[in-house]
This record gives C-alpha cells, structure tokens and sequence, in this order.
C-alpha cells in the first residue's frame, strides 16, 4: 500500500492511499498532539470504509508513513 501525506484542513492531517486500483483518502483529527479519530473513505464510492481488515491495513500503513516522517510528526504536534 502507497501512502502519501496530502495536507493539513480543520485540524486534521490527511492522506491519500492506494491499494492495488482502488484509492482511499485517510483523514486524522488531532487534538492537543494527539490522534483523536481517523476516517478512511474508499475515494471512488465516497463511502466511509467498514471493513475492519482492510481500515486495519490503511492505518498501519499511514503509521508506518508518520513514524518515518518528521514533518508529519511536528505537525501532529503543533495541532
């Protein structure tokens, strides 16, 4: 899975993901430095994802992105 840091909105960090043909937007709420919700939206559908496996996938992908990115990080943060 592809990972992309997109831009920050609303306080919330986002993120694009492609998984094969199908791309997902990643969308984080931070709150005093802290991750405090994520939504993960199948991008052709416009339909939240459901499926627990395949969110489970999305979001060790983008951790695996912000834990390798300092930019990310500070931004996390600063919010």
């Amino acid at each position: 899975m592809l990972v992309q840091y997109k831009r920050v909105e609303d306080g919330m960090i986002q993120y694009e993901c492609m998984d094969r043909w199908r791309k997902y937007g990643v969308a984080d709420t931070i709150h005093e430095g802290m991750i405090i919700d994520t939504l993960v939206i199948d991008m052709e559908t416009y339909d939240e994802v459901e499926d627990s496996e395949l969110f489970k996938r999305i979001v060790t992908a983008r951790s695996v992105l912000m834990n390798s990115s300092d930019e990310i990080l500070e931004t996390i943060l600063e919010l």
